[in-house]
């Protein structure tokens, strides 16, 4: 049966996602990949790079790749380890044995917004910023190499002074289609909606030095056959866009005729589960900011049926400063049909040991999935089971 995998990694106040088409395209969205194996509390740390490396596909030298990683902003816990874990700085040609043993992993294609180059301010994100500069000079100099794998980059969002006016590039409202994600591919039973950053976000975050307002925010849309007219599987991101970013792309949905762009089987709750999708914060500073606002609930409201909210933080407590927010994952709870359907990735299944929550699209929509063993998650070692959220 044919089905794709949705794959989040435990990563405290972190992102790290994992998509698996089921003809083996990969896109990893964010990344946070820690060296410590235990938190200060004592916690396990789960290995992200090992079990990337595995649920990964391996190229003819035996490189472990990615067909596209989507940095939603330059954030150290959007982007942690890069500079260690992945091939970054050099053209793929030059992979040598000891990249090999490593286990670096090749970007083919790397998308990213011009935030990065404006506001690199850790190791990680300015390894980054050095590896898109490099695929950015094949696409100035008109270079031969630019669209081979390992190359490949793509600005995301408006750019205010044309300075990447030779790259590829995707602005809201648009769809980015399976041959903008895998060359290679022939099923096209995957896409991309384009929600943000806008101009004026970019601008904003760039005079404010705030990247989050540069956050990249997609639907992705998953079909099982190229031939079906509905869509089986709908995942909503967007970085750590708070409550002005999500009014604006619900104003410009609304404008645009394009509302069913923000329907959601799974929502990837902003910034870590914090209160600035729904207001203002501190949420203590004054009784203004404790009242959500309308356009953050109208959202929420475009869930389809059984819809989850995943929380990609450490686990929410009341006494926690934001993020997360408890006051946040009550109102996303008063969204959903079954609490049990808000995913706490630090608790799963225990907080002792967190583990990837995965969930499966198939033609009967989107189950939990229980991995028995870490590695290739579209491979048998993929069960039924109601591993994640404890509700399917």
């Amino acid at each position: 049966m044919k089905k794709h995998l949705l794959k989040f990694y435990p990563v405290d106040n972190g992102d790290c996602t994992l998509i698996t088409l089921h003809d083996g395209t990969t896109i990893l969205i964010d990344c946070k990949i820690r060296e410590k194996t235990e938190t200060e509390a004592g916690n396990v740390v789960f290995p992200v790079k090992s079990d990337l490396v595995k649920s990964l596909k391996t190229n003819s030298d035996g490189a472990p790749y990615v067909d596209v990683f989507i940095l939603t902003h330059p954030d150290q816990d959007h982007c942690l380890g890069f500079s260690n874990h992945f091939y970054n700085g050099k053209s793929p040609s030059n992979y040598k044995d000891k990249n090999k043993e490593n286990e670096e992993i090749i970007i083919h294609d790397l998308w990213c917004t011009s935030m990065l180059f404006n506001e690199a301010t850790n190791d990680d994100a300015k390894a980054l910023k050095k590896e898109a500069e490099r695929r950015r000079k094949l696409w100035r100099d008109d270079d031969h190499a630019k669209n081979q794998d390992g190359n490949r980059i793509r600005m995301i969002g408006y750019d205010g002074d044309n300075k990447f006016e030779k790259l590829p590039a995707s602005v809201p409202g648009d769809v980015l289609s399976i041959e903008n994600i895998n060359p290679k591919s022939t099923d096209k039973v995957f896409e991309f909606f384009v929600h943000s950053p806008f101009k004026d976000n970019l601008v904003q975050a760039t005079a404010q030095s705030d990247k989050n307002f540069s956050s990249i925010a997609m639907q992705a849309r998953f079909k099982i056959n190229s031939f079906d007219s509905q869509f089986v599987g709908l995942f909503l991101f967007g970085g750590d866009a708070d409550h002005n970013i999500w009014k604006t792309v619900l104003d410009k949905s609304t404008k645009h005729d394009n509302l069913d762009k923000l329907e959601w089987d799974i929502f990837l709750a902003p910034h870590h589960c914090s209160w600035t999708y729904f207001n203002d914060v501190p949420y203590e500073d004054k009784e203004d900011n404790k009242v959500p606002k309308e356009s953050s609930l109208e959202i929420l409201d475009y869930k389809r049926p059984r819809g989850r909210i995943i929380a990609s933080s450490k686990a929410v407590r009341s006494t926690d400063k934001n993020p997360p927010h408890a006051q946040a994952k009550t109102e996303y709870q008063k969204k959903l049909d079954n609490n049990k359907r808000f995913v706490e990735l630090a608790l799963v299944p225990s907080e002792k040991e967190p583990k990837p929550t995965v969930y499966e699209i198939s033609a009967t929509g989107i189950i939990d999935v229980r991995v028995a063993t870490a590695g290739k998650i579209a491979s048998t070692s993929v069960m039924s089971g109601n591993w994640s959220s404890g509700e399917s």
